[in-house]
């Protein structure tokens, strides 16, 4: 390790930090899956029906505690995979990172993997892109979406020069950063940070900080485990003496019913309720772009009173839309359908531009224009 490092020149070193941090970016919120499908079986339902198949296979009624078994790992599995679909954290960060990069290298602009950039690297950025690392404006200026780690709807003037006097690194006129985008302007710009050093790389860092309390759900099917599994085993205790007294039976087939009764009063269908419930919340919520990381958290969001947010503007999905146009004349709609598409350097697919131009560019695909980048440009 130490001779291989020895004869890395200080770019290739540079170049395979920021790779490695990069990489630690996407995987540092990947949690481990053998532990989470652990965490199913730790379930109190679902320990409670493990204690009563373990019963039902003592006390011989093999059928039952097969059915019970195929209901915990069948529940274990669902709710696992429901929370690996659901895990949209780590792909909405690899979202906002592209992989590839305009730089200048010995004075020619040339495209290269975004994990390539290293501090001192002369990023270009065009109108459209995502940013691939923070970095400082040296030249030209930009209007930059900084919705990822801001959430202002309103995207916010940078340009190369004089920096904002104390202002904080967000605040910094002429600093960009790594998962926000540029929706107008053209300007270059020396890295300063990548990877785990961005700002966007601190916040998966924090969201990883953040220690997980029971809801008010899972700390309900506690107490209801704990009152079911209470109420069945004074029931199954309280048979024995009834069983061997009044109905003449033997210790052995008393205890064996006491265990079949036990065995009843545990709810098998509850579970597997519970998780599809729950799934069927994170579908919802899945449909209208919120992220779930964990099925118990539809509950906690079902049980909440108050939001109190800041602004309106934090709330909004950044989506402009033309809803009328006048006039009403379909020659005059249609030119205006060419005029909208052709003045227009935003992207539907993938999107990317100025928010406007984007509702513009939308209104010219609904009124009949071609939108695609192929189209636009044919049509000049």
């Amino acid at each position: 390790m130490g001779a291989d490092a020895a004869g890395l020149s200080s770019r290739e070193a540079a170049r395979r930090l920021a790779a490695y941090g990069r990489n630690e970016l996407v995987s540092r919120t990947t949690r481990s899956w053998p532990r989470e499908l652990a965490e199913q079986l730790v379930h109190p339902l679902a320990l409670l029906l493990i204690a009563a198949g373990v019963l039902a296979l003592v006390a011989g009624i093999v059928v039952l505690a097969i059915a019970i078994a195929a209901v915990v790992v069948l529940n274990a599995v669902l709710a696992f995979w429901q929370e690996q679909q659901a895990e949209h954290a780590v792909e909405a960060l690899r979202a906002y990172l592209p992989e590839r990069a305009l730089v200048v290298r010995d004075g020619r602009r040339v495209e290269v993997e975004a994990a390539e950039l290293v501090p001192g690297d002369l990023m270009v950025l065009l109108e459209g892109d995502r940013i691939s690392a923070d970095a400082r404006l040296v030249s030209g200026a930009l209007e930059v979406d900084m919705s990822a780690l801001n959430g202002e709807s309103v995207p916010v003037a940078r340009s190369a020069g004089a920096p904002t006097a104390r202002a904080a690194p967000l605040e910094a006129s002429d600093r960009v950063f790594s998962g926000t985008a540029a929706t107008a302007g053209e300007a270059q710009a020396v890295v300063l940070q990548t990877g785990m050093q961005t700002e966007i790389g601190r916040v998966a860092s924090l969201t990883q900080r953040v220690e997980t309390d029971q809801s008010p759900l899972m700390l309900q099917v506690r107490r209801v485990a704990w009152i079911i599994a209470v109420v069945a085993v004074g029931v199954g205790l309280a048979f024995v003496p009834i069983g061997t007294l009044a109905a003449g039976l033997s210790i052995r087939n008393a205890v064996v019913f006491a265990i079949g009764l036990l065995v009843a009063n545990v709810p098998e269908g509850l579970l597997p309720t519970i998780t599809l419930a729950l799934a069927v919340g994170v579908r919802a919520l899945a449909r209208r772009g919120a992220i779930v990381k964990r099925l118990s958290a539809v509950e906690t969001l079902g049980s909440t009173d108050v939001i109190c947010t800041d602004k309106t503007g934090t709330l909004t999905e950044n989506r402009m839309r033309v809803t009328d146009v006048w006039p009403q004349d379909e020659r005059a709609q249609r030119a205006l359908a060419v005029a909208v598409a052709r003045c227009n350097t935003a992207a539907l697919e993938p999107r990317a531009g100025d928010p406007t131009e984007l509702a513009l560019l939308e209104l010219a695909g609904r009124l009949g224009e071609g939108v695609s980048g192929d189209e636009r440009a044919a049509g000049r």
